[in-house]
């Protein structure tokens, strides 16, 4: 086995940023879905998690894309920025988490909730990203709560992308 086939990246790398963007939809898609068919509105939370969950789709379809040009730079710093979206998408289900057990604190219709129905973003994906809700008013899916799932998700994502950085490190000597 010669030395620049053992270092080369294997077809993985693109596999797994593909299925870390696909996860990142049907999880969207299913928060979507919640919000339509319990008739639950997204609270401030609530939609900073999605943003998360957008921020890793894209990312991850950049960590793709590096590995198609076979830009290790673009990929690395695609794979670096998801796990930093992961990590504040995994403090927002943390504080959305300590909400549920903490009743009597709510975040309610704050300013938090104006600021991000102020954003031009969120004129473009109303039905996704405008918040309306309650943080107190927590659904629940196959019995767990949503901010706890999504936690879960977010973290399973993280794992994937940090999986996926040493095969960016190994992108430049592909052939």
């Amino acid at each position: 086995m010669s030395m620049s086939r053992s270092r080369s990246v294997s077809p993985w790398f693109l596999i797994v940023n593909l299925l870390v963007a696909l996860a990142s939809v049907a999880i969207l898609g299913g928060a979507v879905w919640v919000q339509q068919a319990q008739g639950a509105l997204p609270c401030a939370l609530c939609v900073l998690q999605r943003m998360a969950y957008l921020g890793v789709l894209v990312l991850s379809l950049l960590a793709a894309l590096g590995f198609a040009v076979r830009s290790p730079a673009l990929s690395r710093a695609a794979l670096w920025l998801g796990l930093l979206a992961v990590l504040a998408g995994l403090v927002f289900a943390s504080k959305h988490m300590w909400l549920f057990f903490h009743p009597e604190q709510t975040c309610g219709l704050d300013p938090l909730a104006t600021r991000i129905n102020g954003w031009s973003v969120t004129a473009l994906a109303p039905w996704l990203l405008r918040a309306d809700g309650l943080c107190s008013d927590i659904p629940d899916l196959f019995g767990l709560p949503l901010p706890l799932l999504s936690g879960i998700g977010l973290a399973g994502l993280g794992v994937l992308m940090a999986a996926c950085l040493p095969g960016a490190r190994r992108l430049a000597g592909r052939r």
